[in-house]
C-alpha cells in the first residue's frame, strides 16, 4: 500500500497521514495534523523533482509524489525513491510490494529504532498489526524489553554497533510474544545507508527456529538417554564379567588341582571327570569371553595395548597352548618360519588371541590332517608386514559358506553348529580385532580339501604408541630378594588355589586377603614378584599397584595383576609386570614363574621365596595358595590392599599377586601406597584379575606392576611360569646390582 498524505489545499496542512506514510514519516497523525507539508516535504514550495521527504529523526529521501486535488482536500501519495536511476513510479511500486510480501521477517527501522517499514512476514510472525508500529519504538514493541531490563541494554548495544557499521547476528535468542507464548529466533542486523552513504537506520531480519530447537533438544536427549543406556550397558557387562569369571575361576582352578591330584593317586575315572569339569568350565569362559569382545566392539570401547614381543617366541608359545588341542583328534602341528623373524609391535594379546582361534578352529575341523602355522616377514611398499597363516586339510568350505566366515554369530550351517558347537563369534572378533590394528584376515577354502586363514598385520604401525613398560629401565632395589612371592587377593579360594600350586612347584608363597594387608606383607618381606587382584574391598588392586609402585624399595619388584578385570594397559601403565585375567589359567601362571628361575640360572626357586596373594574371593585365593605352595612356594594371603600393605609391612615378599577388585581397599589403591615405600618398589607385582579393565585403568597400572593374568584364561603353568620369571629376574637383579651393572628386561 502507498504511503497517503491527505492536506487541507487552501492552507496547505497536513490533514491525516495513513499507516505507510506514519512509517515513512516517522509521525503519528496527532502529531503532524495542522502543520505545514513542508515538515514532510521541505522543498514542497519549490519545482525541485523529485521532491525530498523528511523523516522525523531529520534524514531526507527522495521520493515520487502523485498530487490529487478537490475541491478543499488535496491527497498525496508517495513512495521512496531509491535514487535518480531507480525508474519509474510502477517500478518503486513493485519494491514496495518486494518488500512487504518477501517471505521471511524483516524489519527496517530509522537510527532511533523507530519502525519504517516491515514485512506481513514481520507482522504475522509477531501478531502485530501495522497501525501499532506507528512511529513506535522497537523496544516498545516487545513486552520482554519491559521484563528484562538486561535484554534491552543487550539490544541497544547491537543498535549502537550496528549503527558504527558492523553486524550483529544471534543463533538462539528466546522472544517472549504479548500473548505471553515463547519462541527462539536466529536473527542478523545490520546497517542501511542512504544516498549519500550515511548510515539510515538498521535492518533487522529474524527466522523462527522454535520447531528445529525443539527437535535439536529432543535428538540431543535421545543421545543423552542412548549413551545413558550405552554407559549402562558397559557397566552391566563389566559387572557380569567379575560375577560369572569368579565362580569360573574357582570351577576351572580347582577342577585342575583335584584333576591332577586324582591322577597321582590313581584315581584316573575321577580325573577324567574332573577333567570334562574343567574344559566345560574352559568353554563356557571362551564363550563369555566372546561376548564381552563383541559387545565391546559394538559399543567402541575396545583398546589396543601396542608392545613390542619376538616373533619366534610368540610361535613356541602357540605351539605349546595348541599342540594337546590339535592332538586330542590325530592331526600333527606344523610350524614354518625364519629361525629369526624378530620384533614387531602390535597388540600382543590380541594377536595371540586371534591365531590360538584360528588354530582351534584348524583342530575342530580336522581329523587325522595336518594344521601348518607359518609366520613369514615380508615387504609391501617400503612397509614391513608380517603374515600369519594357519592352513589345514578339514572339511573345508563353499562359497557361499565362506562368504559369512566373517559375520558374527554365522556359522557354515545348523548341522556345523550341532556337529562342533561354538557361537560363530571368534572369526567375527578376530577380523576385528586385525582390522583395529591396520592389518586384515582373509580366508580361502574348498569342501573336503582344506582352509587357508592369512593375518597380514604391519610390523611397524604408522601410529605406534609408546609402550608403556619402558625396556631397559633400571631399577633401585634398596630391599633386597628374600625369594618369596606375595599374593594379593580378597577371594580365599583363589589365594588357596595360587598358593597351593605355587607351593607344589617350589615357591614360596605369602598371601594377603586385602590391598593394605599386602601393601604391609610386600614392605615387609620384599618379595621377588607379587601376584596382585585388582577388584578387592577397601583398597583396590589399583590402590596397591600405585602404593607398590611409590616404594622405591619395592618398584622394581615384579607384580602380576591377577584379576577379573580385563584391561592390560592400566596395569602395565602402573606397573604390573604382567597380567593375567581371572579364571586364572595356572599353566598360564606357572610360565610366569619359571620364567624367573630361568633368569637365575636355577631350576626350582628356593623353598623360603615367599608370594604375597592379595584376592578378597576365598576360593580362588585359596586355590591360588595351594597352587604355589604345590610349586614350594611359601605364600602369604591377603584378603583385600590394606591387609595386603600389613602382611607386606610384616615382611616383604619377593612376589605379589594381585587381585584388583577388593573390598577395603582395592588392587589400584594398594598399589599406589605400595610403591610409595622405597623399599618395596622393587618386589613384582603381577595383576591376576577378572576385572574388564578400561584404558584408564591400564594407565593406572602402567609402571606398578609386571605382569596381568586373567582370571581363568590362565593356566596354573602360566601362573607358576609368571612367578618363578618374575622371582628369578629380581634374584638375577639383586646379583646385578651387587657388581653395580644393570640388567636390561
Amino acid at each position: 500500500m502507498n504511503s497517503i498524505v491527505t492536506f487541507d489545499q487552501d492552507a496547505e496542512q497536513i490533514d491525516v497521514l495513513n499507516a505507510e506514510a506514519q512509517m515513512l514519516f516517522g509521525y503519528s497523525t496527532e502529531a503532524v495534523q495542522g502543520r505545514s507539508l513542508t515538515l514532510l516535504f521541505p522543498n514542497w514550495d519549490k519545482t525541485d523533482d523529485p521532491k525530498l521527504g523528511q523523516h522525523a529523526d531529520g534524514h531526507r529521501f527522495p521520493c515520487q509524489v502523485e498530487v490529487l486535488r478537490g475541491a478543499r482536500m488535496g491527497v498525496i501519495t508517495c513512495q521512496p525513491r531509491l535514487s535518480e536511476a531507480a525508474g519509474p513510479v510502477h517500478d518503486v511500486t513493485l519494491l514496495q510490494r518486494f518488500i512487504e510480501d518477501a517471505p521471511t521477517a524483516i524489519a527496517m527501522f530509522d537510527r532511533q529504532m523507530r519502525y519504517l517499514q516491515v514485512t506481513r512476514r514481520w507482522l504475522s510472525e509477531f501478531h502485530l498489526q501495522r497501525q501499532s508500529l506507528q512511529g513506535r519504538s522497537h523496544y516498545e514493541t516487545f513486552p520482554l524489553f519491559e521484563q528484562d531490563p538486561e535484554a534491552s541494554q543487550r539490544w541497544q548495544r547491537r543498535q549502537q554497533s550496528c549503527l558504527a557499521g558492523n553486524i550483529e547476528t544471534g543463533d538462539d535468542e528466546p522472544v517472549r510474544h504479548a500473548d505471553g507464548s515463547l519462541d527462539w529466533y536466529r536473527w542478523e542486523m545490520r546497517p542501511w545507508k542512504t544516498e549519500t552513504g550515511e548510515i539510515g537506520g538498521i535492518l533487522l531480519w529474524t527466522d523462527n527456529i522454535t520447531h528445529t530447537k525443539t527437535v535439536r533438544d529432543e535428538l540431543y536427549e535421545a543421545k543423552e538417554a542412548a549413551e545413558a543406556a550405552n554407559r549402562s550397558k558397559s557397566t552391566f557387562l563389566a559387572n557380569m564379567s567379575h560375577e560369572l569369571r569368579t565362580p569360573l575361576n574357582a570351577i576351572i582352578g580347582y577342577s585342575e588341582m583335584l584333576s591332577e591330584e586324582a591322577q597321582e593317586d590313581g584315581y584316573e575315572e575321577i580325573a577324567s571327570d574332573l577333567s570334562k569339569i574343567r574344559g566345560a568350565g574352559k568353554h563356557l569362559l571362551s564363550l563369555i569371553n566372546d561376548i564381552l569382545d563383541i559387545s565391546k566392539i559394538e559399543a567402541g570401547r575396545m583398546d589396543l595395548y601396542i608392545e613390542a614381543f619376538d616373533l619366534n617366541t610368540l610361535m613356541l608359545e602357540i605351539e605349546a597352548t595348541a599342540t594337546p588341542l590339535i592332538e586330542e583328534k590325530n592331526n600333527r602341528l606344523i610350524l614354518k618360519g625364519d629361525a629369526e623373524l624378530g620384533n614387531m609391535y602390535a597388540d600382543l594379546t590380541k594377536v595371540r588371541q586371534v591365531l590360538f582361534n584360528l588354530i582351534s578352529n584348524a583342530a575342530k575341523f580336522t581329523q587325522e590332517g595336518e594344521i601348518t602355522f607359518a609366520v613369514r616377514r615380508e615387504q609391501v611398499g617400503d612397509r614391513p608386514w608380517i603374515a600369519f597363516e594357519v592352513r589345514d586339510t578339514g572339511i573345508g568350505m563353499t562359497a557361499e559358506q565362506l562368504e559369512n566366515v566373517f559375520t558374527a554369530f554365522s556359522q557354515a550351517d545348523a548341522s556345523t553348529t550341532r556337529k562342533y558347537g561354538g557361537t560363530g563369534l571368534g572369526l567375527a572378533i578376530a577380523r576385528h580385532f586385525c582390522q583395529m590394528m591396520g592389518g586384515d584376515l582373509q580366508a580361502s577354502s574348498e569342501p573336503n580339501v582344506g582352509s587357508s586363514f592369512i593375518v597380514n598385520l604391519p610390523a611397524e604401525p604408522i601410529d605406534i604408541i609408546d609402550d608403556p613398560v619402558e625396556e631397559g629401565k633400571k631399577r633401585e632395589n634398596s630391599g633386597g630378594s628374600t625369594g618369596v612371592i606375595l599374593v594379593i587377593d580378597d577371594d580365599p579360594d583363589t589365594l588357596d588355589l595360587i598358593s597351593r600350586r605355587l607351593t607344589k612347584d617350589g615357591f614360596y608363597v605369602e598371601t594377603a586377603n586385602n590391598g593394605e594387608e599386602g601393601l604391609a606383607k610386600a614392605r615387609q618381606l620384599h618379595p621377588d614378584a607379587i601376584i596382585l587382584d585388582i577388584l578387592m574391598e577397601g583398597m583396590s588392586g589399583w590402590n596397591v599397584l600405585s602404593e607398590l609402585k611409590a616404594d622405591k624399595t619395592l618398584v622394581d619388584v615384579p607384580t602380576i595383576v591377577a584379576t577379573i578385570l580385563d584391561d592390560r594397559n592400566i596395569g602395565f601403565t602402573l606397573g604390573a609386570s604382567d597380567y593375567l585375567v581371572k579364571p586364572v589359567d595356572n599353566q598360564q601362571l606357572t610360565r610366569l614363574l619359571e620364567k624367573y628361575q630361568r633368569r637365575s640360572g636355577s631350576q626350582n626357586p628356593p623353598r623360603r621365596d615367599r608370594i604375597l596373594v592379595v584376592e578378597d574371593d576365598d576360593m580362588t585365593r585359596e586355590m591360588m595358595r595351594r597352587t604355589l605352595e604345590k610349586s614350594g612356594c611359601n605364600v602369604v594371603e591377603a584378603n583385600n590392599g590394606r591387609a595386603a600393605l600389613d602382611a607386606v609391612a610384616a615382611e616383604v615378599p619377593q612376589l605379589v599377586l594381585l587381585d584388583l577388585m577388593m573390598p577395603e581397599m582395592d588392587g589400584f589403591s594398594f598399589l599406589a601406597k605400595f610403591r610409595e615405600n622405597p623399599q618395596w618398589r622393587t618386589v613384582p607385582v603381577v595383576v591376576v584379575t577378572a576385572m574388564e579393565l578400561t584404558a584408564s585403568d591400564r594407565q593406572r597400572l602402567d609402571g606398578c606392576v609386571v605382569h596381568i593374568l586373567e582370571k581363568g584364561t590362565a593356566t596354573r603353568e602360566e601362573l607358576l611360569y609368571e612367578v618363578r620369571e618374575r622371582l628369578f629376574a629380581s634374584l638375577n637383579l639383586s646379583s646385578t646390582e651387587s657388581s653395580g651393572k644393570w640388567e636390561n628386561e
